[in-house]
């Protein structure tokens, strides 16, 4: 009997090529996974430390409070008349253009 040489068990060339590439392709994917998943946490970490400096407690001093909101009306209040009187000058110019035309 003639005995065949052994072949090597291992993948052809172009096997083992592609078995490497696949590897290498899940290795990149799973890095962005990873990378992304910490982008996210960073991001929720920084919406949670915004949300907590937003609400510290303030002053328990009631005419500091007075202070602030007197203010933050005083603010609206200015908004909304610079607002009204720019909505009158628009009528006004539309008024005037219906009548000169």
């Amino acid at each position: 009997m003639a005995s065949r040489a052994k072949k090597s068990r291992g993948k052809s060339g172009r096997k083992a090529a592609a078995t490497r590439k696949k590897s290498v392709k899940r290795a990149k994917v799973s890095m962005a996974k990873k990378s992304a998943k910490k982008s996210v946490r960073k991001a929720a970490k920084k919406a949670v430390k915004a949300v907590k400096k937003a609400t510290r407690k303030r002053s328990a001093n009631p005419i500091a409070r007075v202070k602030r909101i007197a203010q933050e009306i005083t603010h609206q209040a200015t908004a909304a008349v610079t607002e009204g009187v720019e909505t009158l000058k628009e009528i006004g110019e539309n008024l005037v253009e219906r009548v000169t035309s």
